[in-house]
């Protein structure tokens, strides 16, 4: 959205756009261990990761340039669309709130599951069926496992089976019906070769001794590592001195393990922003399923921006010019939309305290709420 970078901040922090599945997706980390998925369903949402990512590990194999973004967006489909975004309470409480509700009202199997067994039924070798989404076009990858002379006999039929599942009762009037569909042969996931499984052992054993240093000086889940770095995180509150001290540990701890392999880092995050996301990321990512899902609001992206911690930033582009003789009439009714879902009695406890601006823009970038 064109948002500048200042105070040598990461976009990350300046701009959070959960709806838009790339920038939700560097959220879903934290928000996976702070519970945001029902306990229930924490089983499917592992084999849906894990799915995903051998998936994704075969599309390049495949020779082809898929882009972060692609990817993110895959990722955050798997585990938002998937598995369910979450509390009972929150569910409850946007059930009351139509058309909002359609939220938790949605067809109980995911669309991949739906192709993956109807193909199974009528006899075709499919594989896997992955969902591909970016901003608001969407793919669906069928792999089936079979030569690519038969691949190129069956895609016609597949495809049919695939469309009419699109197109069929629980998503009439989603984005879903206009996804494109492709049929690809399955390539079977390469072994891990040996040095990939050192360097995961590694990691694996480097995250255990490190925790407990890091749980000493009451943090939890406060690093990242690559195959040569752990990177430490801390709120912008805490001390140089502090941060400088827990370092320290931090390699003494390895150095003492014989674990001579990594280098540390550490890098600092602005709490109040953060907290200020969290508080509002009920509220958009309501909202923004909503926008995103049905084609009827016109709706390209959702995003919150939050300005110094304090005020909150919720950006709608339609996807509409200005000139359209609908788009007033429509960013008028999804403008009070989001103002009686922000004062449902729930959303409205998490953020009363907060101002916040509701912006809604045309295609044109023209602002329609005025």
């Amino acid at each position: 959205m064109g948002y500048k970078e200042e105070d040598k901040q990461t976009l990350e922090e300046q701009l959070q756009i959960p709806i838009s599945l790339e920038r939700f997706t560097k959220e879903l980390p934290k928000r996976y261990r702070d519970g945001e998925f029902a306990e229930s369903r924490i089983e499917q949402v592992n084999q849906e990761w894990a799915h995903f990512q051998r998936s994704m590990r075969k599309q390049w194999s495949f020779g082809k340039k898929i882009a972060a973004f692609t990817i993110a967006a895959a990722a955050s489909l798997v585990l938002f669309m998937g598995s369910g975004f979450v509390s009972p309470t929150m569910a409850k409480m946007i059930a009351k709130i139509p058309p909002l509700s359609a939220i938790y009202n949605r067809h109980d199997e995911s669309l991949d599951v739906s192709i993956k067994k109807e193909l199974k039924k009528e006899g075709y070798p499919v594989k896997e069926v992955t969902l591909i989404v970016g901003g608001s076009e969407g793919e669906v990858w069928i792999f089936v496992d079979t030569p690519e002379e038969k691949i190129k006999k069956m895609r016609p039929a597949i495809k049919k089976v695939a469309f009419k599942i699109m197109h069929g009762e629980p998503y009439k009037g989603k984005t879903i019906e206009d996804y494109s569909v492709k049929v690809m042969k399955f390539v079977a996931e390469p072994p891990q070769n040996k040095r990939e499984a050192e360097r995961d052992k590694e990691i694996t054993e480097a995250f255990e001794i490190v925790n407990p240093v890091l749980k000493s000086y009451g943090y939890e889940n406060a690093l990242s590592a690559s195959p040569e770095t752990i990177e430490l995180e801390f709120p912008n509150t805490e001390s140089k001195e502090k941060i400088a001290e827990i370092q320290k540990a931090v390699e003494d701890a390895l150095k003492t393990a014989g674990n001579n392999s990594f280098k540390v880092k550490t890098k600092t995050f602005n709490l109040a922003k953060r907290e200020h996301y969290s508080r509002w990321s009920d509220a958009v990512t309501g909202i923004g399923h909503e926008f995103m899902t049905y084609k009827k609001y016109y709706v390209s992206s959702v995003g919150y921006k939050s300005i110094d911690g304090e005020k909150m930033q919720i950006e709608i582009r339609m996807n509409l010019l200005s000139t359209d003789l609908k788009t007033a009439d429509l960013a008028k009714e999804l403008n009070i939309m989001i103002e009686d879902f922000i004062h449902s009695e729930e959303i409205w406890q998490k953020v009363k305290d907060d101002p916040y601006e509701i912006i809604i823009t045309s295609k044109d970038k023209k602002r329609m709420n005025e």
